[in-house]
């Protein structure tokens, strides 16, 4: 039995779409990670919220929270993080003073504090809202209300992506509040206005 083979041509055509003029459809866009901060409280006790957040064409759509010593190591770039894969100091990339890594005259790499995280609460309460022990004194906070940002100083917040008291200031946006909230200016128009 002689099986013969059939061979068909196939011709494909790449149709453009409509109003590009032909050029080729870019791929969809990849979702990518930053850094976050909620001035929510955290289920640590902490009055702030650290977060990884995954962002797709400017739209948060997923957040990993992280405690304030991993969001620090992180963002210093001294292990691994998927938002940090260049492990940069993030805090000297942006201008947060403050937080970022000092190289001492001998080598070694001086670690701050970064109390400017420890200074958050004060945007949404104007009293520390946690119980403290007896003979501990933690400060007024810079709210003009008892639990909650005035409107005025929630309009000032919004410039940051935070709309509301709890809201999520994620990527730059995070890293200008941080730089301002250590400007003494930024907290002096916030407290009392001009």
């Amino acid at each position: 039995m002689n099986r013969a083979l059939l061979v068909i041509p196939l011709t494909l055509t790449l149709m453009a779409h409509p109003g590009s003029a032909g050029q080729a459809v870019p791929p969809a866009a990849y979702a990518s990670f930053t850094f976050g901060i909620s001035l929510a409280t955290s289920l640590n006790s902490q009055l702030l919220s650290c977060f990884v957040v995954k962002v797709f064409e400017g739209e948060v759509i997923g957040t990993e929270p992280v405690t304030r010593d991993q969001f620090l190591q992180q963002v210093r770039g001294l292990v691994p993080s998927k938002a940090n894969p260049q492990s940069a100091d993030l805090f000297a990339e942006h201008g947060v003073d403050a937080c970022q890594v000092q190289l001492a005259e001998d080598g070694r790499r001086i670690v701050p504090y970064c109390e400017v995280l420890d200074d958050l609460w004060k945007l949404r309460f104007w009293e520390y809202p946690l119980h403290v022990q007896d003979g501990q004194r933690v400060g007024k906070g810079w709210a003009e209300q008892p639990l909650n940002p005035s409107p005025r100083q929630m309009l000032l917040l919004s410039n940051y992506g935070l709309r509301h008291p709890t809201d999520l200031c994620h990527g730059e946006a995070m890293f200008r509040l941080l730089r301002d909230v250590s400007d003494p200016e930024w907290v002096d128009n916030y407290r009392k206005g001009l």
